[in-house]
């Protein structure tokens, strides 16, 4: 339920039109309130990351809870688009890195190995489900009352998820026991914060860095531009706002799904996350050239499916690759690739849409990227695979 409040974050499109036209500003300025917000969520995931390794996850997620949940009734009353930077961007910003990354290590924490793929898939799945359930709820409170007290029942909200997920990170239930050398490496980690070790654990790491182009690329600069832009395209086609608000939902609701092909053992990682990417490019042109209400919908949740598959991969891939140690550092590293993407994605998606007056720029590159990214993945993997078959 905690991670569901990023979901707050991935659906601002709903807010979109109404912010630009209260302003009165260009889309320009209403998609840097997102492309702020996103260089933050980069600057905390590494901030974050680090806390998690020398504190825990219970700490890091309280004290990221309550930035957001500050940021977010703040910005009920910001009088002006830069103060809404300030508030939704910087502030609430500053503390979303305590979600996902603290929350997978505690999975890796509590968990037996044999159930850490699915665990992860389905702690994952919150994310997911704060798009079905908060994009509906947000078009509700902005047609009904406004978008000022949207802010505020999510601040609120959020404040409640955090104090919840605060306490659920630091007890272990019952039964439940921590994962192979996981408590020793913890307890080691709790004595410092290691700010070079895990740069150099993956400073000359092709792989990595591999990684980290795919989570940039394939997730950040293309899912956002689809996500932030999919409402106000869908008005310009003539839904109203809940019924675009629908589409999002529908991207969380495919997205769960997709979660759970972290279940699928007999397919690795990288091919789950590979495959996925293949899934979003494509589906991300058909919803663009869909022109009926039920073809736009089934592309949105086709288009989550392929979202939802990926991003448990990269926590379990990271795991295994570098281990639990240095793992908040090192998944943190990753994380800011996040804020590159979702910076220059909605950027350039409003640059080129006040240019052309067309939505078709956007829906293109996230095809194209996507798509590149997936295939990439699939070939690095199978020549990584042959390579150790040869040895």
């Amino acid at each position: 339920m905690y991670n569901s409040c990023l979901a707050i974050f991935l659906t601002y499109g709903v807010f979109f039109t109404k912010v630009t036209s209260e302003f009165q500003v260009s889309q320009f300025w209403t998609s840097l309130v997102f492309a702020v917000f996103a260089i933050l969520y980069s600057v905390s995931s590494l901030g974050m990351g680090f806390l998690t390794d020398a504190f825990g996850a219970s700490k890091t997620i309280l004290l990221g809870g309550l930035l957001m949940s500050i940021g977010l009734v703040l910005s009920t009353f910001a009088p002006s688009i830069i103060i809404l930077i300030l508030t939704y961007g910087v502030i609430a910003g500053s503390g979303t890195g305590s979600m996902w990354l603290p929350t997978s290590f505690s999975v890796f924490e509590k968990f037996e190995p044999s159930k850490i793929r699915e665990v992860t898939g389905l702690v994952s799945a919150g994310t997911a489900f704060g798009s079905l359930f908060f994009a509906p709820l947000e078009a509700y409170l902005i047609s009904e009352y406004s978008w000022r007290v949207a802010f505020f029942v999510l601040g609120i909200t959020v404040f409640v998820l955090t104090l919840s997920a605060s306490f659920a990170s630091r007890k272990r239930a019952k039964g439940e026991s921590m994962s192979d050398n996981a408590e020793t490496e913890s307890k080691s980690n709790l004595r410092r914060v290691d700010l070079t070790g895990a740069f150099r654990r993956i400073r000359n790491s092709t792989g990595f860095w591999s990684l980290y182009l795919y989570y940039m690329m394939g997730n950040a600069f293309s899912r956002t531009m689809v996500m932030v832009f999919l409402v106000p395209f869908l008005q310009e086609r003539g839904f109203s706002v809940f019924l675009g608000s629908v589409a999002l939902g529908l991207i969380g609701g495919g997205s769960m799904i997709g979660r759970l092909f972290t279940r699928f053992e007999m397919i690795s990682e990288e091919q789950i996350a590979a495959l996925s990417f293949l899934l979003q490019g494509f589906s991300a042109i058909i919803l663009f050239y869909s022109s009926n209400f039920v073809a736009i919908y089934l592309a949105s949740f086709v288009f989550g499916l392929g979202y939802g598959g990926y991003i448990p991969q990269f926590a379990l891939i990271i795991r295994k690759r570098y281990g639990l140690a240095l793992y908040g550092g090192i998944f943190g590293i990753l994380l800011t690739s996040f804020g590159i993407g979702a910076f220059f994605g909605p950027v350039l998606g409003a640059i080129t849409l006040s240019i052309s007056g067309s939505y078709t720029v956007i829906f293109f590159l996230a095809f194209l990227w996507s798509v590149a990214i997936g295939l990439h993945q699939l070939v690095s993997f199978y020549q990584s695979a042959k390579k150790k078959t040869d040895l």
